[in-house]
């Protein structure tokens, strides 16, 4: 089976630089854009299952490729961003005059501080890995295509390569995607943010 991962297109607030995790936010002229994009350059053969996280940048992003191949498209919540609770909405500069002390732990810490109402980064990966299970066992078409967030596509990237890459240098580009071949739970890497 081939998967084919790619991030949502634009939004608002990756424009603005702030931290949105949870909030349900719809994607710009450049997101819509870049679906599009995907939706031109992705070349499936065979059946094809679609998924994407539950939120609607998410959902933007696979519908323009889902609809090309006439197909439904699945929303999975176990693939969503991380929520980032009261730092939802802020830039680094905001968050760090209104929580400097958490702000500094973070930067520290960043995958095992958890900041204030927010989700913990465990419970995140989890969260995640859980998801994933579910939908690679049930899968028996040739391809399966998830659109997800940066974070989500970054646990993924270093579970199925068992990789100690450094999270935040996993590259997932807006408007491109990652192709893997997947045989009997070995994953190999095909191309990346083409």
């Amino acid at each position: 089976m081939k998967i084919y991962l790619a991030r949502h297109g634009e939004t608002p607030l990756n424009q603005q630089r702030k931290f949105y995790g949870s909030l349900d936010v719809a994607l710009t002229a450049k997101g819509i854009a870049q679906a599009q994009q995907l939706a031109d350059h992705i070349v499936l053969t065979g059946t094809t299952t679609f998924w994407c996280s539950g939120q609607r940048r998410a959902r933007q992003t696979l519908e323009p490729l889902a609809t090309r191949y006439q197909q439904p498209l699945h929303q999975q919540a176990a693939f969503n961003e991380k929520g980032f609770g009261a730092w939802e909405g802020l830039d680094a500069d905001e968050i760090q005059a209104a929580y400097p002390q958490a702000w500094q732990a973070w930067l520290a810490a960043p995958l095992s501080y958890t900041p204030p109402a927010a989700e913990s980064f465990a419970a995140f990966r989890q969260r995640v890995l859980t998801g994933w299970q579910q939908i690679i066992t049930n899968t028996t078409t040739t391809n399966l295509v998830l659109i997800a967030h940066l974070g989500t596509l970054r646990v993924l990237d270093q579970y199925l390569f068992a990789s100690d890459r450094v999270f935040w240098n996993i590259r997932f580009n807006a408007g491109k995607y990652t192709v893997l071949d997947w045989q009997v739970g070995q994953v190999k890497l095909l191309a990346r943010n083409l």
